[in-house]
């Protein structure tokens, strides 16, 4: 098994050292500046669509809504938001392909 080397922690002027690339302090100030899961986005109606897709993506019976290829039982998957209306759900998708969106985002 191999040991994450120490580091210090990426925040300019903190001498703290960890295996991430933040310190603990510093990760809380990053989730804590990011907002609620609920002002992000990911409230109760996110939750309640996510848990009633659930069963079909479990069982391999779903495609990502972006790639179009399935998606496999166990595979991490996100529920994506659709790109110009945060409000509305494209469908599940693979990890990778929903957190890519953030890079090709136009201006």
């Amino acid at each position: 098994m191999t040991r994450a080397r120490m580091r210090v922690c990426s925040e300019p002027g903190c001498p703290n050292t960890q295996r991430e690339h933040r310190c603990l302090e510093h990760r809380r100030q990053v989730e804590q500046a990011r907002g609620t899961t609920a002002q992000r986005g990911y409230g109760s109606a996110h939750q309640h669509t996510r848990k009633a897709w659930r069963p079909a993506v479990e069982a391999g019976r779903v495609r990502c809504a972006r790639c179009r290829r399935p998606i496999r039982p166990g595979q991490a998957w996100d529920l994506g938001h659709d790109d110009r209306d945060r409000s509305r759900y494209r469908g599940p998708e693979h990890v990778a392909c929903n957190r890519a969106t953030a890079g090709r985002a136009s201006p």
